[in-house]
């Protein structure tokens, strides 16, 4: 098993997002701090099986799973189940559910995406410099394209640990999140 890492729900879809885009199999094992058990299941990025606790299953789990603040994460390689008889929906639809079906996360973004990215390389650039295009460039190139605020904001999860202080990350990210809704709304 992996590092278990305490972290906030939006830092816990976005892991779970970049271990999807890597085309990973492998269980994942979440434990809410109110000691809720979330399992899902990947097969080469696919989630194949939710879970919360035992009796939450499939598409039911996901509404108790967005009832997470935080927790701890572990992924276990190559290690699945596939008893999973309920049906899902696709993972990119799971994702948007889990962003939250009822904000502005599954909101499409402005045919301006590239002035979106562009605004959010400039943004991080002033924390670790030029890199920042190459960081942003090589998320866009793995995700394949970004079209709501959600697939926007899981970017900025995954690329504001770049920024080493931890405060200056939040800082970027609640800043960009707060342009962003401007922008769209």
């Amino acid at each position: 098993m992996g590092t278990r890492l305490q972290l906030t729900y939006s830092k816990l879809i976005a892991e779970i997002r970049r271990l999807s885009l890597e085309k990973r199999t492998g269980t994942i094992f979440i434990t809410s701090d109110d000691s809720h058990v979330v399992r899902i299941v990947l097969n080469e990025g696919q989630i194949i099986c939710l879970v919360f606790d035992v009796k939450h299953r499939g598409y039911d789990a996901i509404s108790f799973i967005k009832t997470i603040k935080s927790g701890k994460l572990e992924f276990a390689e190559g290690i699945f189940e596939t008893t999973q008889e309920i049906s899902l929906p696709s993972t990119e639809e799971i994702f948007q559910l889990l962003y939250g079906d009822d904000d502005i996360s599954t909101t499409q973004v402005p045919s301006n995406i590239k002035a979106i990215i562009k605004y959010i390389k400039k943004g991080l650039a002033t924390y670790i410099g030029p890199i920042a295009i190459i960081v942003c460039d090589e998320y866009i190139e793995k995700v394949g394209h970004l079209e709501t605020v959600g697939d926007v904001f899981a970017m900025l999860e995954v690329i504001a640990p770049e920024i080493e202080n931890i405060e200056e990350q939040e800082k970027f990210k609640e800043k960009i999140k707060n342009d962003v809704v401007k922008i769209v709304g």
